[in-house]
């Protein structure tokens, strides 16, 4: 097996854009990276946080369109991934049962529609500004449910 490309990001640079089309996943060597959907308005709502050993941007694998379901964008000062093309992904995917890529594809889906209504209730939800979390070009809104009255 012959090495995996390597590629390096600053902080602030989107590896990925929700909405374009799939052709590669992630693993991160170094940094972490922010998942996030753009909700009505255009924000980026975080949905999830990665850093080393784990993958991203695997999810278009299970799209019939391969459309990419959230923005990456690298947080720590530098981000270096190893980069797995969709042919490595689907060679790895093949020996497994239709029934086992079955779940993995019904958990795609679900993630998909979770991290969605989590977006939609970010932006609906009576909410106070938590925290702006800046990545150096891009800032992110988060937000925490204020307490009953």
């Amino acid at each position: 097996m012959r090495p995996r490309p390597i590629r390096q990001f600053r902080k602030g640079q989107t590896i990925i854009q929700e909405g374009s089309v799939g052709d590669c996943s992630f693993k991160i060597l170094v940094g972490e990276v922010i998942i996030c959907k753009h909700n009505q308005q255009g924000n980026l709502i975080p949905v999830a946080k990665v850093g080393p050993s784990e993958m991203f941007g695997e999810m278009y694998l299970f799209e019939s369109n391969h459309i990419r379901t959230a923005t990456a964008i690298a947080v720590s000062d530098t981000v270096s991934v190893e980069i797995y093309s969709q042919n490595e992904l689907s060679e790895m995917l093949a020996p497994l049962s239709e029934s086992t890529r079955d779940i993995f594809k019904g958990l795609s889906q679900r993630l998909k529609i979770v991290s969605d209504s989590y977006t939609d209730m970010a932006q609906t939800a009576q909410a106070q500004p938590a925290v702006a979390v800046d990545s150096g070009q891009n800032t992110f809104i988060t937000r925490k449910p204020q307490p009953p009255q």
